[in-house]
């Protein structure tokens, strides 16, 4: 039902060149989001990681002082505090020692931070990509299409010669496949229709329901476990986040 309702959607006809363009350039960056994220996952606790994810929107705030080349002013300020606190959050979160209990022997921090930094950014990016847009943004739906199809297409190009990955799978490629495609399809559809509604500070708006929800269930599902430092900063982060998100988007000086 939900299909044939999208189906009929006038927001899934077919698409223009320029909204071609701007889709090809959302799903493109939105398979560095994936690989940011899975790397993060991989080698990081599932708390720390999703800390990383929901940094966007200290990420966007300063991103968009920077571009504009100037110092906060006025409720700003304030924001910039929120800032400098998120940020050391996560400072302390990748100085801490601890790894968690469900990260695993061989992790690596250091690729896991980078992993969830690239994700936050490209969240970033195809948030102001598609608020610049305006009526020519792609419809969410498309974005996520376009971009389950190129994974699918790369995909056996990456691991053409692992055979002995493709020997695991061969008897579960079904189930595989239905999980790699409802896990593309609806955080592509949900990223691209936030991004596209939403200031790009407030692209994750509800990153800290997010972050505390995952601690929540990582600690009841996974026994996951955080050292005293590690929870200090995460708490730091989240309320930084939260300072960020409480003010408008910093105004930009050539606004009319």
């Amino acid at each position: 039902i939900l299909v044939l309702h999208l189906r009929q959607s006038p927001q899934t006809s077919t698409l223009s060149f320029p909204q071609r363009k701007i889709a090809l350039k959302v799903s493109a960056l939105m398979l560095f989001y994936y690989l940011g994220a899975i790397v993060a996952i991989q080698h990081l606790p599932l708390v720390m990681a999703v800390l990383l994810f929901g940094s966007s929107p200290l990420i966007a705030w300063a991103l968009n002082l920077i571009i504009e080349k100037r110092l906060p002013v006025g409720a700003e300020l304030t924001q910039s505090l929120g800032v400098l606190l998120g940020m050391a959050g996560l400072v302390g979160l990748a100085l801490s020692k601890h790894k968690g209990s469900v990260a695993p022997a061989d992790a690596l921090p250091l690729l896991g931070y980078l992993g969830g930094i690239t994700a936050a950014v490209v969240t970033v990016i195809n948030a102001r990509m598609l608020r610049r847009s305006g009526d020519q943004a792609p419809s969410p739906l498309s974005i996520s299409m376009i971009t389950a199809t190129l994974g699918a297409l790369l995909a056996p190009l990456l691991f053409i010669d692992s055979a002995d990955l493709l020997g695991r799978i061969q008897e579960s490629w079904l189930a595989l496949l239905g999980l790699g495609t409802l896990a593309t399809l609806i955080p592509g559809f949900a990223i691209a229709h936030a991004a596209s509604r939403l200031p790009p500070t407030a692209t994750s708006t509800v990153s800290i329901q997010l972050q505390v929800w995952t601690i929540i269930l990582g600690w009841i599902i996974l026994n996951e476990t955080l050292s005293g430092v590690q929870v200090a900063a995460a708490l730091a982060v989240m309320l930084g986040t939260g300072i960020c998100l409480w003010y408008p988007e910093p105004q930009s000086s050539k606004a009319q």
